[in-house]
């Protein structure tokens, strides 16, 4: 090796590697007892063994330029004279940090209860009662076939006087699953129009039956295959044979029962077979599912506004 070279040039070696393992070992010591100036001593020593050039030597660097902080301590900065009144807000919000990722976290929550007191105010306790658990209990079967497919998805959230969402990541989803998973929507939907007919049943209220038809109606609405409804993501699973069942049915639905709903569905089911748009393989049983929740949610509407039910 040339004479003071701190590592072997074929093998890069420190040359003073037993002695360099000896003073990191006695340093930490030092650091560990308090005794700060005494490990930095040993550091120092160890930059004029170690190659300037090294990861080692930029190691020892920072064990210095610690040791160095905590025995000069520099005044930390007061921000909020600085920032004048924005560092009072700056402060407030370090200070119940926690508060706020608490209603962060519980915002489907406090979105529900804006959502609830628009209905409260315009329609009463129980109809906002009724309307919020339908709604919910819909966006729930979105959130649950979500998870159900392996999919990360967030609480509903809701926006007061239009709905509510649930926000989902699924990057790649095939036709069919996005199908299902939108279709579930209006099943728990049904599923919730039918309790509270049950609870219409048990008690006699009005309302609970007015809630009943509410549900019915709204997923029937969210069946329409186009844009943002559930229909509208479910029609692509759909080829043409199924698509225009869907047309038939609704149209057939349209003069049985006399709800104008059914005239979208049926027209975006014709505007969907125009486009032609279809998948390579369709899935029959979606189709025989969309269908069967078309009719189920429009029944379900028809008869809570018949007559001689409690209206």
């Amino acid at each position: 090796m040339p004479p003071g070279a701190l590592s072997c040039p074929n093998c890069g070696r420190f040359t003073y590697a037993d002695q360099l393992k000896e003073i990191a070992i006695r340093a930490r010591q030092l650091t560990t007892m308090g005794q700060l100036t005494a490990a930095r001593d040993l550091w120092r020593k160890a930059l004029e063994l170690l190659p300037s050039g090294t990861n080692e030597y930029q190691s020892v660097v920072r064990e210095v330029a610690q040791i160095d902080a905590r025995l000069n301590p520099q005044p930390k900065p007061d921000w909020r004279k600085r920032l004048g009144p924005f560092g009072v807000i700056v402060a407030f919000l370090a200070k119940f940090k926690g508060a706020i990722f608490l209603l962060a976290k519980f915002k489907m929550f406090f979105s529900l209860f804006a959502f609830f007191g628009v209905y409260w105010a315009l329609f009463g306790w129980w109809f906002a009662v009724g309307l919020c658990g339908s709604i919910f209990i819909h966006e729930m079967g979105h959130y649950v076939a979500v998870r159900r497919f392996g999919y990360s998805a967030e609480l509903p959230m809701f926006i007061p006087g239009f709905g509510a969402y649930v926000k989902w990541n699924g990057p790649g989803v095939d036709v069919g699953t996005r199908a299902l998973i939108s279709l579930a929507g209006p099943l728990f939907g049904f599923i919730s129009g039918l309790m509270c007919y049950g609870i219409y049943l048990m008690t006699g209220q009005g309302v609970w039956l007015a809630v009943a038809h509410f549900a019915g109606w709204i997923n029937l609405l969210n069946l329409i295959p186009v844009g943002i409804f559930d229909g509208g993501s479910a029609i692509h699973a759909l080829g043409k044979q199924q698509r225009l069942a869907l047309l038939v049915v609704s149209v057939a639905l349209l003069f049985l029962l006399r709800d104008f709903l059914f005239l979208g569905v049926a027209a975006g089911a014709a505007w969907q077979m125009w486009r032609k748009e279809y998948p390579p393989e369709p899935r029959q049983r979606i189709g025989l599912f969309f269908i069967a929740l078309v009719i189920a949610n429009g029944f379900l509407s028809w008869f809570a506004m018949l007559p001689g039910l409690g209206r």
